[in-house]
C-alpha cells in the first residue's frame, strides 16, 4: 500500500506518494492561480491544485491519504467544503487591532496561560473577529483542514494546527470555553480537535471521482507544516533539534515538558505525544545567503565552490544575518545585517562564506537558549548546500544528520504520522547523511562565537541610537 501525502503551502501545492516502507515513488508540485490580493487566497484553488497534482502521478497502489500544510489561518467553508469567501492567510496582520483592544481583558482572564503562547495578532481568532465568518459552516486554522473536508465531508483540525488559532487550551488539547466566551465565538463552528493519527474519514465517492482514485480508502488527519516539518526531519523524542533552513529558518525543539509558563517561543501541541514542539524563528536564513549570492554576482553553483575553497582555511570575517530584524533569541525587529572582521584579503568567496557560517551562528544562538541537547537534523533547502551543513554542525559543536530528501520534510513527517496510523515501517526515507563536527576546528569557532555575540550587542544598540 502506497500513502498519498498532500502539502498544502502557501504557494503550491506539493503531491508526494510514498512507499509502504517509506521510499518516495513520486513527487509533483502545482502552483496556485494569483490570488485576488495580499494574504489572502480562494480555498477553491487548493483543491484545484491538489486534483491536478495528484492526476500526473501514479495513482494503482495508493492505500492512503495523508495532510500536512499552513497553520493559524482563517479558512471560513460550507458544510460541504464549499468555499464562502477567501481564506486570510496565516501572515495576514488584520486582527492587530482587534487584539490590542481585548489584551487587557485577555491578560486578566490569563490566555497566555492557557494558549501555551503568548495572545498575538496572527492567531485564528483575532481574524475571525476583525473579519467576520462569511455566513461559513465552519472555521478551519489549517489548510490541510480545508482539504480534509473536501476529502471526507468531514471538519477536523490537529493540535497543531489548533496551538495557533488562539482559542486552544494546550493542556486539554481542545477549544477553551472561557476564550470562546470572552471573544463570543461559537464552539460549533469550529471543527473537533483529533490525533494526527486519527482517520478522519474515508474519501468520498465524489472526492474519489476528481483525483482518480478508490473511494473509501482512510483519509489520516495529519498536522500543520511546522509540526510535519519537525518530525519529517526525524526529530521526534524529547530533547532532539530540528533546523529549517528556508529562506527563513527556524530551530525546533522537541519537548516532554507541557508546563505553560511564559517562554521566548512558539508553542505547538506535538501531535504524535504529550509534549511540544517549540520553534524559535530566525527571520533570514535561506535569504541571507541568496541575498549574498545577488549582492556578490554568484550564481548558486559558482557560491558553493568558493564556499568550499573558503572552508579550507577560513578567516575572521563575520557576518550578522538580521537583514529584516531578528525574533529569537531576541526580539529586536529594528535590527539590520553587517559584517564585522572584514580584511583587505576576504574575498567573494570568505564573504559568502561568512555568510553561510553568520546563519549558523544565528542557529546556534537559539539552541543554547532552548537548551535541546538531543540529536539535531537539519532540512529545507539550505540542506542541499554541499557546505552549509558542514559549517553548521562545526558551529554547533554537535552531529547534524540531514535525511535524504531535506526538501520534502513537511510530507515525510505526514507520512509518518499516516505510518502510524496504518503500522507501516519509517523505512529509509528516515535515515540521512550524517555531518560531523571537526574537532579542528573547534579552537576557531569558539573565538568566532564570542565574537558574534559581542558584534550583535553592538550592532543593537547601534540600532538604537
Amino acid at each position: 500500500m502506497n500513502v498519498l501525502v498532500l502539502d498544502c503551502g502557501s504557494s503550491a501545492l506539493k503531491a508526494t506518494i510514498f512507499a509502504a516502507d517509506g521510499r518516495v515513488i513520486a513527487t509533483i508540485d502545482a502552483a496556485y492561480p494569483e490570488p485576488a490580493g495580499p494574504h489572502r487566497r480562494d480555498p477553491a484553488d487548493w483543491w484545484q491544485a491538489a486534483v491536478k497534482a495528484v492526476g500526473k502521478l501514479p495513482r494503482d497502489d495508493v492505500g492512503a491519504i495523508a495532510l500536512t500544510g499552513m497553520m493559524e489561518n482563517l479558512i471560513p467553508a460550507g458544510a460541504d467544503g464549499g468555499s464562502v469567501g477567501d481564506a486570510v492567510i496565516y501572515s495576514d496582520p488584520v486582527g492587530a487591532g482587534v487584539h490590542a483592544g481585548l489584551s487587557p481583558r485577555l491578560d486578566a482572564l490569563g490566555a497566555t496561560a492557557i494558549l501555551g503562547n503568548a495572545p498575538e495578532p496572527l492567531m485564528t481568532a483575532f481574524k475571525l473577529l476583525a473579519v467576520g465568518a462569511n455566513g461559513a459552516r465552519w472555521i478551519l486554522p489549517g489548510s490541510k483542514d480545508y482539504l480534509a473536508l473536501k476529502l471526507t465531508g468531514v471538519a477536523a483540525t490537529d493540535p497543531s494546527c489548533a496551538s495557533t488559532s488562539g482559542l486552544m487550551d494546550i493542556s486539554l488539547r481542545d477549544w477553551s470555553p472561557a476564550l470562546l466566551d470572552m471573544f463570543e465565538i461559537d464552539r460549533g463552528q469550529f471543527p473537533a480537535i483529533l490525533a494526527a493519527d486519527a482517520v478522519v474519514g474515508p474519501l468520498t465517492e465524489a472526492a474519489a471521482s476528481h483525483l482518480g482514485l478508490i473511494a473509501g480508502i482512510p483519509v489520516i488527519n495529519g498536522c500543520g507544516d511546522g509540526a510535519a516539518t519537525t518530525i519529517g526531519s526525524g526529530a521526534e523524542r524529547p530533547d532532539e533539534v530540528s533546523i529549517y533552513l528556508g529562506t527563513s529558518g527556524w530551530v525546533a525543539g522537541v519537548t516532554a515538558e507541557t508546563d505553560r509558563s511564559p517562554r521566548p517561543y512558539y508553542r505547538l501541541a506535538h501531535p504524535l505525544h504529550g509534549g511540544l514542539i517549540e520553534i524559535a524563528p530566525i527571520l533570514s536564513a535561506g535569504a541571507a545567503a541568496q541575498w549574498a549570492r545577488d549582492t556578490l554576482g554568484l550564481a548558486l553553483p559558482e557560491a558553493e565552490r568558493l564556499a568550499a575553497d573558503a572552508d579550507r582555511a577560513p578567516g575572521s570575517a563575520l557576518f550578522l544575518p538580521y537583514l529584516n530584524g531578528e525574533r529569537s533569541p531576541f526580539v529586536d525587529l529594528e535590527l539590520r545585517a553587517g559584517f564585522a572582521n572584514v580584511s583587505a584579503a576576504d574575498g567573494t568567496g570568505a564573504l559568502y562564506y561568512a555568510t553561510l557560517e553568520g546563519v549558523a551562528f544565528a542557529i546556534a544562538a537559539n539552541v543554547r537558549a532552548m537548551g535541546a541537547r538531543g540529536s539535531v537534523y537539519l532540512v529545507g533547502g539550505g540542506a542541499r548546500s554541499a557546505i552549509w551543513p558542514q559549517v553548521v554542525a562545526d558551529v554547533l559543536g554537535r552531529d547534524v544528520t540531514v535525511p535524504e530528501h531535506p526538501v520534502l520534510a513537511a510530507s515525510l513527517g505526514a507520512y509518518r504520522v499516516a505510518a502510524k496510523a496504518l503500522g507501516l515501517a519509517v523505512g529509509s526515507a528516515a535515515q540521512g547523511r550524517v555531518y560531523r563536527p571537526r574537532p579542528e576546528r573547534a579552537e576557531r569557532i569558539g573565538r568566532q562565537t564570542r565574537a558574534f555575540e559581542r558584534a550583535t550587542t553592538m550592532l543593537r544598540e547601534l540600532a538604537r541610537d
